[in-house]
């Protein structure tokens, strides 16, 4: 509630109400005024009373009555104060008006008078909002209160949103600022200081800053507007913008839209070809209730914009002809730059080559002497990311020149990585399968879901301008160069376990980038499923053939696992086996650490081995080392 303890009340005071309630004037509201000198006149829309400037006037009327006494008494220079009449729920709702009349009475007495602005629409007064189109969580001042309630208003506008079309818009701001976009709807409010929403979206606005707020949505899909009204559910005052919603503070603002726009106007349902509104600065003394602070030193602002998000282009004709879509489509003009970005990918450069041959001898090199930031290093320097997102794009929209040009480019990569692999580890003098080389020759279905997970950041990335710099952490996760050169190791040395285990998980990565990739663009609106179905099957396909040997050895991988449980710790008499892994399959030979209070004897090796068996279930070779342990 807004005080002021040197405040003194007016020697004039007056009680202007609807001859309609006089029956509630009479018996509720003078008895709350008994102890004040305060005048009570019926309303006569016809003729003002000769009130003195300064007098303070309580208006107990309709919000009809208020919308048209207001703009003809602002010269009268009279303080005016709300109280809740039962029709005027917008003007208690912009005034920050109490429900309880006694509250709002003793607020109209004691409060000091501020100046704040009026805005009109079309020359009549908007007491809280003018809502054009559907704008379903944008509503301002009478927002839904309580989870369960909007969870409810969740479902029920859920079922019409599959019929609603975006309409076009044309604004032009208080700074001659054309805008042009598509929209659902779009609400109109003096300031956000009375409303879950405003205090949401519109942090800064005041209602006295000479300036007024229009707020668009413009969802570009179902699942984007679906986003949003959960988001309206589970809503905070974070002061972020949702992407769906676009932001603009004017002066002044004209708004236009194709064959006439239907709209509410304090909840009076109206029709117009055309709405100008305009915002009179400081034109009004108002008392305001405890609901609504007003700040004495707030300003005149400048005319802010955020609309980067909003339709523009080519994406306004596509979404006003016909209802929301499941997932946005993205239109021409809004990724040309990125596709140019992936055909110049998809092209093999002096500069494509010579990475690829450099990241190839690095990886060499790493692998032999079994560095993991050199591995590293290679990975990051690795060009192959840049033609396998080109060919996911290209499987998405049927693509057929950068199908082509992704393919050639990737296999060109893919002959120099092996044949300077094999060249290293000719020139190499070293024949020995380091961690670094075994950790690559075994993939299992984890090694796919990195892939996948490593695909769709890729795509989301390059599709992100903004997001270009994560590209280096896809590149390590993902790991298409390592895997290249110890399939050339495997080739050098003509062994052939080494080399299609390694290009296994060469395989298992392109295709699970390629199938996850196809599948965000498709999902950022860069392709119709329609024409992205026969690639996906494809892609598809491709990940189910290499997901049947990575589903085996993951299965063996787990097998695995459960053994080394069960022997990790396991006491033998007086023998603790530790440090247990298994370090081969055929045979299949286990590795321990036996730890014991005394020297162990070959008896005591043999029936843990024995034990070790018995646990496992079939004949193993056991590779044991001792730790004597004294107490």
């Amino acid at each position: 509630m807004i005080s002021d303890m040197e405040f003194r009340f007016p020697m004039m005071c007056f009680l202007l109400f609807d001859m309609a309630q006089q029956e509630v004037v009479k018996k509720q509201l003078l008895p709350m005024l008994a102890e004040h000198e305060l005048t009570p006149v019926a309303f006569n829309p016809h003729e003002l009373p000769n009130w003195p400037e300064d007098a303070r006037v309580l208006l107990y009327l309709s919000d009809d009555q208020i919308s048209e006494l207001l703009p003809c008494a602002t010269d009268k220079q009279w303080q005016f104060g709300f109280l809740p009449h039962p029709n005027a729920v917008h003007a208690i709702k912009g005034g920050g008006v109490s429900s309880k009349l006694l509250q709002a009475v003793e607020d109209g007495l004691n409060n000091k008078a501020r100046s704040v602005d009026l805005l009109l629409c079309n020359g009549r007064l908007v007491l809280n909002s003018v809502v054009i189109g559907d704008v379903f969580g944008l509503r301002p001042g009478g927002a839904i209160e309580g989870v369960w309630a909007k969870f409810k208003h969740l479902l029920s506008s859920g079922r019409r949103l599959g019929e609603l079309v975006p309409k076009r818009y044309e604004l032009i701001t208080g700074n001659d600022e054309k805008i042009v976009t598509a929209a659902m709807g779009i609400t109109v409010v003096e300031h956000g200081k009375n409303s879950v929403m405003g205090r949401r979206l519109l942090p800064g606005s005041h209602i006295n800053d000479g300036m007024f707020h229009a707020i668009l949505l413009a969802p570009r899909s179902l699942m984007e507007m679906y986003r949003f009204l959960l988001s309206s559910v589970f809503h905070r005052n974070s002061g972020s913008v949702p992407r769906s919603v676009g932001i603009i503070k004017t002066a002044s603002l004209s708004v236009r839209s194709n064959g006439g726009m239907e709209y509410r106007h304090d909840g009076c349902e109206i029709c117009a070809k055309e709405l100008v509104f305009e915002n009179q600065a400081k034109r009004l003394s108002l008392v305001s209730g405890r609901l609504l602070a007003i700040e004495e030193g707030a300003s005149d602002s400048k005319e802010q914009r955020k609309i980067q998000h909003l339709p523009s282009g080519g994406a306004i004709e596509q979404m006003t002809k016909r209802p929301l879509s499941w997932i946005a489509h993205a239109a021409t003009d809004e990724f040309k730059e990125l596709y140019q970005a992936l055909r110049e990918n998809a092209t093999p450069s002096n500069v494509f080559l010579t990475l690829m041959i450099l990241s190839t001898l690095l990886a060499s090199v790493g692998l032999f002497a079994n560095s993991p930031p050199v591995i590293i290093g290679a990975m990051i320097l690795a060009p192959l990311m840049g033609p396998i997102i080109s060919l996911a794009m290209a499987i998405a929209r049927q693509d057929e020149s950068l199908l082509k040009g992704s393919l050639y480019t990737l296999f060109t990569g893919l002959a120099l990585a092996l044949g300077f692999a094999v060249v290293a580890t000719w020139l190499i003098p070293l024949q020995q399968v380091t961690p670094e080389i075994s950790a690559r020759l075994r993939p299992n279905l984890l090694d796919l879901a990195v892939a996948v997970i490593s695909g769709i950041a890729g795509a989301y990335a390059h599709a992100r301008a903004a997001l270009a710099k994560s590209l280096a952490g896809v590149a390590i996760a993902v790991a298409l160069v390592p895997p290249l050169a110890v399939t050339g190791i495997g080739i050098g040395w003509g062994d052939t376990g080494i080399m299609w285990g390694a290009f296994l998980l060469f395989l298992t990565n392109l295709s699970g980038i390629v199938l996850a990739g196809a599948v965000t663009f498709l999902v950022l609106g860069f392709a119709p499923f329609s024409r992205a179905k026969r690639g996906l099957i494809l892609s598809a396909l491709a990940v189910v053939l290499v997901s049947i040997p990575l589903a085996l050895s993951f299965v063996q991988v787990v097998h695995k696992t459960k053994l080394i449980k069960q022997l990790e710790g396991r006491l033998i008499d007086d023998i603790r086996l530790a440090e247990v892994r298994v370090v081969s399959s055929r045979p299949i030979t286990v590795s321990v650490k036996l730890v014991a209070p005394r020297p162990l004897t070959a008896s005591d090796y043999q029936n843990t081995k024995r034990a070790v068996e018995a646990v496992m279930k079939q004949p193993v070779v056991l590779e044991a080392s001792s730790s004597l342990r004294l107490q």
